[in-house]
């Protein structure tokens, strides 16, 4: 609709309303007056004045409620409504197809109707996402509307509910497009937002930058200044979940399970999810348990990303390993991420022993080089070998580094920007061995040698700790921040390189450097691989007797050694002569 065609409709609908007025059915009075009484009760607006039927909102009134049992909170749609009308934030994690952009759409237009001068912004990371969306439904519910507001004016991503001050932006609602990638420029704008009523609505919520959620919240400065925040949860670092566990939020689950379509069986609400739809859903996401299933049937924030590096069952499986002893078998190892502030990131420690990390230990770490020291002291009290001790030395770790080397204890360093060492894929190696005459293990399995395989050390340091966790090798202490941490970043392949999600990624999830995550890493990488020897069975006990030819017995255990010496000499030979021909192209 054009300026001049969207005038003369607002003319006609003004001319058409005061003629009720005369009549004494008008529903208008010719002058701007918000609903006042119903600030409070959006339930009852959104019922009266945009004749919504209210069983679409109180799904309980349907049939087939009396011996459901709720998978996610009851009546959803309703404690939403309420929850604002209550002047509280609130969060939503929905499952698609439930109908929540329908009713942002009418919580836009009752915050208007009923609060003067108020200020909507509706925020969303892509364009395409806000006006197909929300403001799609606020154009099919604007008739509705504009009945008791003809004066108000809809443009695309815009209502003025004053036309004539728009140059004041009071009383109106504003689509804003807040970026996947925003900068500071956009989080400036976001800034500009001010308003004694003031309801901000986040679609999409996941895909949020932390930097305008950060933006949002600083800017709501008024009392009754909300949010509310609308999206199908990707997982529990992103940053609908995080604004849902906040002590101020009112968390609601919206489950698909739950809906009057489904529990009904009759189309309650018109392009709603449907049973069909649903089950066709289901099979398609993998069924109940599912990442997809937990996050677009039921509503429910997996607990890691859908390319997350590690997932959070593998951390939990860990932790129930913690008290085998069998893991324990080894040398003690640390990892050690140094930090250099009094305030700001903190150093971290884990501790090792065997496959079994014992205790990650955060703390502040004001002096890089006195962790060095300690770090010095305490391996040396443990009896820890310099090269089980893994210490981060790009920035602030160069002073530890460089602090332990002056003491002269020479820790392995790990420079997570440096290329990938060339090492042989251990676990691979010992997957088969053989016990020689004297009865040491050797292993005999394939021997990989990985690094081409990895963007650089970090990356490779990871991974290790994701091929660890997955096959069940190793075990953790029942963290759940340094599970948080660990989950966090995600990974990708180019070209056949896998890389993982950089640190500054994650500090941004996270709101923290992954500390633990790191120092976690760091002692996996560096703790003994090998497996301990196996014991060589005691030799049978003789009874000495006078018969025993004990000068017969000598003989045969002198030629005995000498064969084993013959073969190890051999085979010595044999590889030598393996490397020159392999170095001639043979």
């Amino acid at each position: 609709m054009t300026h001049n065609k969207a005038a003369a409709h607002r003319l006609i609908v003004q001319a058409e309303s005061i003629i009720l007025e005369r009549k004494g059915t008008g529903v208008w009075s010719g002058s701007v007056h918000a609903h006042t009484d119903y600030q409070t009760r959006p339930v009852e607006w959104i019922i009266e004045f945009l004749n919504v039927p209210e069983r679409t909102l109180r799904w309980s009134m349907n049939k087939g409620y009396g011996k459901h049992k709720w998978d996610g909170d009851r009546d959803p749609i309703i404690k939403m409504l309420e929850t604002l009308g209550a002047g509280k934030d609130c969060g939503v994690e929905s499952a698609t197809g439930t109908g929540k952009t329908f009713i942002a759409a009418c919580i836009v237009l009752w915050f208007l109707a009923c609060f003067e001068d108020a200020i909507v912004v509706t925020a969303a990371p892509k364009k395409d996402q806000l006006l197909l969306h929300v403001w799609k439904e606020i154009g099919n519910l604007w008739p509705q509307f504009e009945k008791h507001f003809p004066q108000a004016e809809l443009l695309t991503g815009k209502i003025r509910m004053r036309p004539t001050e728009s140059g004041k932006e009071k009383w109106t609602a504003t689509a804003f497009v807040a970026g996947v990638g925003a900068d500071e420029d956009v989080a400036t704008k976001a800034a500009g937002f001010h308003a004694e009523h003031m309801l901000w609505i986040t679609e999409e919520t996941p895909g949020m930058h932390p930097a305008i959620m950060n933006t949002i919240e600083h800017t709501r400065t008024d009392d009754h200044n909300l949010h509310l925040a609308l999206g199908n949860p990707d997982h529990r670092q992103d940053e609908l979940h995080r604004f849902c566990e906040q002590d101020w939020v009112v968390a609601i689950r919206i489950s698909a399970l739950d809906h009057p379509n489904i529990v009904s069986g009759e189309r309650i609400v018109p392009g709603a999810i449907g049973r069909r739809r649903l089950q066709n859903r289901i099979k398609s996401y993998g069924g109940p348990g599912a990442r997809f299933y937990l996050s677009r049937i039921r509503g429910v924030s997996p607990a890691e990303s859908e390319d997350a590096l590690i997932k959070w069952d593998w951390c939990i499986a860990a932790a129930e390993r913690y008290k085998d002893p069998e893991l324990r078998i080894g040398a003690q190892a640390l990892g050690v991420d140094v930090a250099n502030s009094e305030d700001g990131d903190k150093g971290a420690i884990s501790r090792w022993q065997g496959a079994c990390c014992t205790e990650v230990e955060d703390f502040k770490c004001p002096d890089g080089n006195l962790l060095g020291r300690r770090i010095v002291l305490e391996a040396r009290d443990a009896g820890i070998d310099p090269r089980h001790v893994g210490v981060d030395s790009v920035g602030v770790g160069a002073g530890c580094v460089n602090e332990a080397k002056r003491m002269g204890f020479k820790v392995r360093q790990i420079s997570s920007a440096t290329k990938a060492i060339p090492r042989l894929d251990t676990d691979l190696m010992w997957t088969e061995t053989y016990e020689d005459d004297t009865g040491r293990v050797e292993a005999t399995g394939p021997r990989v040698i990985e690094a081409e395989r990895f963007g650089n050390l970090r990356d490779q340091v990871w991974w290790w700790m994701r091929e660890d966790l997955r096959k069940g090798t190793i075990a953790l202490p029942d963290d759940r921040e340094l599970f948080l941490d660990l989950t966090t970043p995600t990974y990708g392949t180019e070209g056949g390189i896998i890389r993982v999600q950089k640190k500054e990624e994650s500090y941004k999830l996270l709101k923290r450097s992954p500390n633990k995550g790191d120092a976690c890493c760091y002692g996996n990488w560096v703790r003994r691989r090998r497996p301990a020897p196996l014991q060589k069975e005691e030799d049978p006990v003789f009874v000495d007797t006078a018969d025993r030819d004990y000068g017969l017995e000598r003989m045969v255990a002198r030629h005995k050694k000498l064969r084993r010496d013959e073969d190890r000499e051999w085979r010595r030979r044999w590889k030598k002569i393996g490397r020159m021909k392999k170095r001639a192209g043979l």
